[in-house]
């Protein structure tokens, strides 16, 4: 293999470091430059080559052995397999678009089980990726200028906006018995976000929930507990501060969550459920816009003790894009920060953690701090689709590749290697055992979740929302004038 590795993986990229490597010694295998037979360095030297921590390395190479480019021979290391599907024609290639390509590894999957099922038939994917402040404009160009993918990666809450304005195609109609069969598995809070006008759109890949993250052995060897109320989070960051804490661990801020527009929707999925446990919401069930309230009051400026009057957050926070929070936590950098579960990749890529184990030994994942121990716990749903688009040409194939995606024989490692939560009921039911410890803990706060609004423009509502956040947050201005700011922009906005 190269040996400029150091200067290929690119840390600021928006794609993973695990799928960075992944994609380059596929591209070797591809381009013969390693051949079948051939012995891939050891995961050790795989580190040392790319200056990169075990976990990606060790998901990469498990994620090449799942397509079928590389085998394993215990006590003898990793080979290149042999590519010998027969090539009768020409494979038909899907175009897909993903805000995350993190989720696409499925796919790729299911490409190769239909090409070993149907050589007759092959399949391969053309997958772009945009960065995620572009995405959005990429994907509506498309469609307008009539060049649209035939699938696309979104997160739940801009399925809604898409499937009203025409861009999807209703999955009851290209397989009413298949969607029929999916409804009655979905978990309740992902249904509500898929089901637009009567229609089921979308097939939920994966769901996720946020909370709080925090080092669990540390927490022990200190004697503390999780904070269950704003008011235990606060006595805990206080502690945290302490400068014997934190030359005993090495830390160098009590805490982290994002707090500006520079993390995209991050920012909103991890603070919005504040105001909820205020009392709060954007909008209401009649769809009144309420943001402009006592209970929006009282979360903003409970966060400000944090942000401004305690300046507990790195003074740099405002700047990171969403993995940058994290990131923190897998370096050490803080003992808590709020997130999603979406979020260990981001975590494990920076640790040497590799096993269910040892990730239970050293994390822990709570829901958010609540005002009071009486308030009811709540999180907020997040998760991603795979929708087919309207002006695909080929609606039969797109529905069959999504089909083996839900084979136990690819959905259930990937949930267990990648710690994932999935969206329906009878995978969660044989991930949440005793045998799977990480797994047994996140799953049942599905029940806890609750999702953010589905609204027609939802994108530019949340940027709103967003630059609220920061402002009050981070930049310093006055709460109630911000907030009933960001109201005439809603109400502008959504008429």
């Amino acid at each position: 293999m190269s040996s400029t590795g150091e200067n290929v993986i690119n840390r600021n990229s928006p794609l993973p470091i695990y799928y960075q490597l992944k994609m380059l010694v596929k591209q070797q295998i591809q381009e013969g430059d390693l051949r079948a037979g051939d012995r891939l360095p050891t995961e050790q030297e795989l580190c040392d080559l790319y200056a990169i921590s075990r976990a990606p390395v060790r998901q990469a190479l498990a994620d090449l052995v799942r397509e079928g480019f590389i085998y394993r021979r215990p006590g003898q290391g990793t080979f290149v397999r042999k590519l010998d599907i027969p090539r009768a024609s020409a494979p038909v290639v899907l175009r897909m678009l993903a805000y995350d390509v993190r989720w696409a590894s499925l796919l790729e999957q299911a490409v190769v089980i239909w090409n070993q099922r149907y050589p007759e038939r092959l399949l391969a994917l053309d997958i772009s990726m945009p960065s995620r402040h572009e995405f959005h404009r990429v994907f509506r160009t498309a469609v307008v200028q009539g060049d649209a993918p035939d699938l696309v990666s979104i997160d739940y809450v801009w399925l809604p906006g898409y499937a009203r304005a025409g861009y999807l195609a209703p999955l009851d109609e290209l397989a009413p018995d298949w969607a029929a069969s999916l409804v009655e598995d979905l978990e309740p809070a992902v249904y509500q976000n898929h089901l637009v006008n009567g229609h089921l759109y979308g097939l939920p890949v994966q769901a996720d929930v946020t909370g709080l993250w925090y080092r669990r052995d540390w927490f022990e060897v200190e004697g503390l507990k999780p904070p269950e109320t704003w008011e235990a989070w606060l006595d805990l960051m206080d502690y945290f501060a302490r400068p014997e804490v934190k030359a005993r661990w090495g830390h160098e801020w009590p805490g982290a969550f994002p707090v500006s527009m520079t993390t995209g929707e991050a920012v909103l999925n991890l603070l919005l459920p504040f105001i909820w446990l205020a009392g709060g919401d954007i909008i209401d069930a009649q769809g009144k816009i309420v943001l402009d309230s006592p209970p929006t009051y009282q979360a903003l400026h409970f966060l400000r003790q944090i942000t401004l009057e305690r300046r507990y957050l790195p003074p740099e926070v405002a700047q990171y894009e969403w993995s940058g929070v994290p990131w923190l936590l897998g370096k050490g950098a803080v003992p808590m920060s709020l997130g999603g579960t979406y979020e260990w990749f981001a975590i494990f890529e920076e640790t040497d953690w590799e096993t269910e184990a040892e990730v239970a030994e050293h994390l822990g994942f709570v829901p958010i701090p609540r005002p009071h121990v009486a308030t009811p716990p709540v999180t907020s749903l997040g998760g991603t689709s795979w929708v087919i688009l309207q002006q695909s040409q080929h609606y039969d194939l797109c529905v069959e590749l999504l089909r083996l995606t839900l084979d136990a024989e690819v959905i259930l490692p990937f949930c267990l290697e990648n710690f994932q939560i999935s969206s329906f009921r009878s995978i969660n039911q044989q991930l949440a055992t005793p045998e799977h410890p990480w797994m047994q803990h996140i799953i049942p706060l599905m029940q806890l979740a609750r999702p953010r609004p589905m609204l027609g423009d939802y994108a530019r509502v949340s940027r709103f929302i967003q630059q609220m956040f920061q402002q009050v947050l981070w930049d310093g201005a006055p709460v109630e004038q911000v907030v009933a700011q960001t109201v005439r922009s809603l109400h502008l906005l959504m008429g």
